[in-house]
């Protein structure tokens, strides 16, 4: 991490890849912000696992519990294993922050996903849910967060799995 990244607004998140018996995980596509043209009504849109940013004094566990109920529907009391650390500077209404993302893996029943909360932004952005593949992601042209997902996924889906968090590129 470099000195200009320790001195940012760190914001902590927890991310889940939920896999299912048929080796899917379970992916949430979100819309981007309107870079060009702010009244735009087509946004790059992307592929992201379920969670988000932890609230003051919550364990990355709790905020993962809790993301996932919100935005999912599923009640989980084992949040699985911590796989992945994904480190992003990004700019946020003009402020460089740091984001920190804890990432577990969890065997799931495949569901079909039901959004009990999100906030104004989140909802104005949520896409929709869907069950992809290994194949399926490799073979997509869609934008996938991490942009590495089949690559990182293939080693747990086959009983690799790192003895301690592994850093990842978003």
């Amino acid at each position: 991490m470099t000195a200009a990244a320790r001195a940012m607004r760190l914001i902590s998140s927890a991310r889940a890849l939920l896999i299912d018996s048929e080796d899917r995980v379970l992916m949430m596509k979100l819309a981007g912000r309107r870079i060009v043209d702010p009244a735009a009504r087509l946004r790059p849109t992307f592929w992201v696992t379920p969670g988000g940013s932890l609230e003051a004094g919550e364990s990355f566990e709790d905020g993962l519990r809790r993301e996932l109920r919100e935005e999912t529907g599923l009640e989980v009391t084992d949040v699985g294993r911590h796989v992945w650390i994904s480190d992003k500077e990004l700019d946020i209404g003009g402020e460089r922050v740091l984001t920190r993302a804890h990432v577990y893996a969890l065997r799931v029943s495949a569901f079909e996903p039901v959004v009990r909360q999100m906030t104004p932004e989140e909802a104005e952005s949520f896409r929709g849910f869907r069950w992809w593949s290994l194949d399926d992601i490799a073979a997509s042209r869609e934008t996938f967060i991490p942009r590495d997902l089949a690559g990182l996924l293939h080693p747990l889906l086959t009983g690799d799995w790192p003895e301690v968090p592994i850093q990842i590129v978003p």
